[in-house]
């Protein structure tokens, strides 16, 4: 196994590049999750990798929560958050694709609001009727991939996996909505990785927690014990395994090395070398999917940076408007420069405030200019600190600097097709070079190309 060490005591962790940012936890990670509904919602059709929702609803009909609302042939669906009347279907905001289709719901309690109580004998379900279930409840990655679960729990003909990994990482600074689950729903966590386990037929589960959430470690470990997992059948044998906090840590091929000691190759899946890994609070969703035929109707985030009045960590409704957020949170002050969905390593910058909460968001960020910086970029200076940095080993200056020169199909050769974006070259250039944003623009150049092509 791999090891990086800043002289603290030898903790697992991934060989190649990684930073250590400033964390800013301390901002929320005493805060208790805080429950917030507003009176309406708006729910970009656009809630997973793939195509999007086709709305199944009109303007003035009746929902309830938990109703489909948008569905995708054969894929998962969107559901309502709360019940109410549909007030609009048009086009809005989103925080990535600029605009998209979005449905708005006016709240309005129902008479038979639906439960979701926990169904006798869930564990002993079919296997096949646990995807159907976690497909039908809207269950994405909720670390922000948004790949649909069910998907990437339906494992190819042939394939041979030994390992659950799962990723309570949460390395980008200032979020720590995954600490608080892991705190305060430790239960369903637990449970919720058992049942993915059972589903992909493995008898290992590892979570992984950086050093810096000993307190979520210990609290899993102790329900790890507590719930009696040996009763149930089959039996896994479930860890905790502390881990260095370095960022990326929470990137998947990072966090297998780190934790397994396999390097997933150059273009591989974890799957390629036995893994499958899955978030905490995915886990979470595909427990209360299948125990409580309970789809997503609703997520945990962070709500940081010096620029917010009153920092928290959240369980909102999905649809729930960056200006509602705003306004529960005492709103935000006149040195904000900067409005971030996610964290700041990795988070989109937002220009409008009615944009909305999707599966995907794990943190709304109001940073002030003592957190971030406006400044320009110079040339490259040639240093090689991203290269460095760069947990892929990739060659982000060369990239950056064929974009100036117009050449973008020319950037293959340095890797940017194995580019997460992860951010660690464009926090390490000492030219403030945006060096990211260049592999992002040269990867979607790529596509189109290949779109062209076909």
């Amino acid at each position: 196994m791999s090891f990086f060490s800043w002289g603290k005591a030898a903790l697992p962790t991934f060989s190649r590049g990684g930073i250590h940012p400033d964390e800013h936890k301390e901002l929320t990670e005493d805060l208790p999750i805080e429950a917030f509904t507003p009176t309406t919602v708006s729910l970009p059709v656009s809630q997973s990798l793939g195509a999007p929702a086709e709305p199944s609803v009109v303007k003035a009909a009746k929902v309830k929560r938990g109703d489909v609302i948008a569905t995708v042939p054969g894929g998962v669906s969107l559901h309502a958050p709360v019940s109410g009347i549909i007030k609009n279907v048009q086009t809005g905001p989103h925080a990535a694709l600029v605009y998209d289709t979005v449905i708005t719901i006016q709240a309005k309690a129902a008479e038979d609001e639906p439960e979701f109580a926990e169904e006798a004998g869930w564990q002993d379900l079919p296997i096949a009727q646990m995807l159907e279930r976690i497909r039908d409840g809207g269950v994405v990655g909720l670390g922000g991939a948004t790949f649909p679960t069910y998907r990437k729990l339906m494992l190819p003909k042939g394939a041979k996996v030994d390992t659950l990994v799962i990723n309570g990482s949460e390395c980008e600074p200032y979020l720590t909505c995954d600490y608080r689950l892991m705190l305060e729903e430790s239960d369903k966590v637990v449970l919720g990785s058992w049942l993915i386990a059972k589903i992909i037929g493995v008898a290992n589960c590892v979570i992984g927690v950086e050093d810096n959430k000993q307190p979520a470690a210990e609290k899993m470990r102790q329900t790890i014990a507590a719930l009696g997992l040996e009763k149930l059948e089959p039996k896994v044998r479930m860890s905790v395994v502390v881990t260095q906090t370095r960022y990326p840590q929470g990137s998947e091929k990072q966090l297998v090395q780190s934790l397994t000691g396999r390097l997933v190759p150059k273009g591989g899946l974890p799957l390629s070398v036995g893994v499958v890994v899955q978030n905490v609070a995915t886990a979470y969703a595909c427990l209360e999917a299948v125990r409580n035929r309970k789809p997503v109707l609703e997520r945990v985030l962070t709500v940081s940076g010096l620029g917010i009045k009153t920092p928290k960590n959240l369980r909102v409704p999905i649809g729930t408007s960056v200006e509602d957020i705003v306004a529960h949170c005492g709103g935000y002050s006149a040195d904000t420069v900067k409005i971030l969905t996610g964290g700041p390593m990795m988070g989109r910058t937002i220009a409008d405030l009615d944009i909305a909460v999707t599966k995907g968001t794990s943190g709304l960020l109001f940073l002030t200019a003592a957190e971030t910086s406006l400044d320009g970029y110079q040339a490259c200076i040639s240093c090689g600190a991203c290269v460095d940095a760069c947990p892929m080993g990739l060659e982000p200056n060369r990239v950056s600097q064929y974009m100036e020169a117009g050449r973008p199909l020319e950037t293959e050769r340095f890797g940017v097709k194995e580019c997460f974006e992860c951010g660690c070259c464009s926090y390490s250039c000492p030219a403030k070079r945006p060096l990211v944003q260049f592999m992002q623009v040269a990867k979607a150049t790529y596509r189109r190309h290949e779109r062209k092509s076909k």
